[in-house]
């Protein structure tokens, strides 16, 4: 049905949530700032980091929110691997569309989501890794689908893109393609089903049975 696959990282493939709060904490304590409860920060998550380290931020401190950034940044490479594991029933799916052309498109930087991906043991089924650099916009915006499609050499028409946020859904109708949402991640499910994606799916293992 489809010849390219594109997959977001967080929430889609990977449960990351545990070392991005524990990295927001580390910003936090050296910023001198009182730290959140993991699950406090699981909410903030899926806007970009920016808006991760504002939300967490003590109120009134926004003039450190590029050094709590970069602060993050700095902590997240050191700690990428400490709790992050595959969802369930990743690594299956994986080898099921092993004869499709792959791609992850996410909007964590190339470095840190290589570090994931070569740990984690699933570099070798991705054509193409799609992540934020300084020149690259990032999902809503779909500059990393359109390159993800060049490098693979496969047309929008024959390409989806399969997350769990809004900013999935957006960047696959600005580039074209049809898009699968997933309902396991950390994208709120009511916000992402009235963006309308093409396809919705609960589990990991109901996503081959979609892309082919």
């Amino acid at each position: 049905m489809f010849e390219l696959l594109m997959f977001d990282l967080d929430g889609t493939l990977i449960d990351s949530r545990k070392d991005i709060a524990a990295s927001v904490n580390l910003a936090l304590d050296e910023l001198s700032m009182p730290g959140r409860e993991a699950v406090e920060v699981y909410g903030y998550i899926g806007g970009g980091v920016h808006n991760l380290m504002r939300k967490s931020m003590q109120a009134g401190r926004e003039d450190l929110l590029e050094k709590a950034v970069d602060l993050f940044w700095a902590n997240y490479k050191d700690h990428v691997l400490d709790s992050t594991t595959l969802y369930p029933g990743v690594y299956d799916m994986l080898e099921k569309l092993s004869g499709l052309k792959m791609a992850v498109v996410t909007n964590k930087p190339c470095l840190h989501s290589r570090l994931i991906l070569q740990g984690l043991d699933i570099t070798k089924y991705f054509i193409s890794i799609q992540g934020w650099k300084t020149e690259v916009r990032v999902k809503p915006d779909p500059d990393m689908l359109y390159r993800a499609m060049e490098e693979a050499g496969v047309p929008p028409e024959e390409s989806v893109m399969i997350g769990d946020s809004v900013a999935d859904v957006l960047a696959s109708r600005a580039a074209g393609v049809k898009c699968c949402a997933v309902g396991y991640g950390y994208g709120v499910r009511e916000k992402v089903l009235e963006a309308a994606p093409d396809y919705f799916v609960e589990n990991v293992g109901d996503i081959p049975g979609i892309m082919t």
